[in-house]
């Protein structure tokens, strides 16, 4: 069985962590933030382990137009993980995990972890070199959307702001 392939990204978000969640907590939602998919829809009321988001990405990736998830963990203003349905091209499997973790000076470090699990044994050699650095700057540029989304909304909320 081959290892899992990993990454990891870490951001310092300028706004609370209760500001964040708020907004990333909001599982089927995202498309309210983020470029990379154009809309989003879940199966339930309620976000909680279990929910199933169904997201149409603006353009193919990984031979997808659209993507299945379902949350395997939740932790309301901790963390979020969820597993896609199906493979994403090379790999038999993906699943991302993001957490915030609150600053002293007020701000949030958001980290997103990628797990990904190969088709074969050729992958992590010739795939995952270039694969792993396009994620990673997916990943930094989908964490400045929120925090592009999340900043103006929290100042807008702060007593005394016009």
């Amino acid at each position: 069985m081959p290892k899992p392939l990993s990454f990891t990204v870490e951001r310092r978000v300028g706004a609370s962590r209760d500001a964040v969640w708020e907004v990333l907590g909001d599982f089927g939602t995202e498309h309210r933030w983020t470029k990379s998919l154009e809309h989003c829809e879940r199966d339930t009321d309620l976000v909680g382990v279990g929910t199933i988001r169904t997201c149409t990405l603006p353009k193919p990736l990984m031979g997808r137009t659209s993507v299945r998830e379902q949350l395997t963990e939740y932790e309301p203003g901790q963390a979020l993980a969820y597993l896609l349905e199906g493979s994403a091209g090379p790999f038999a499997s993906a699943s991302s995990r993001w957490s915030t973790t609150a600053r002293p000076d007020g701000e949030t470090i958001v980290t997103v972890e990628g797990f990904f699990t190969a088709r074969s044994r050729v992958v992590p050699i010739l795939v995952w070199p270039l694969a792993r650095p396009m994620l990673r700057r997916l990943t930094r540029r989908v964490i400045g959307e929120l925090e592009a989304f999340v900043v103006p909304r929290a100042e807008a909320a702060r007593p005394g702001t016009p």
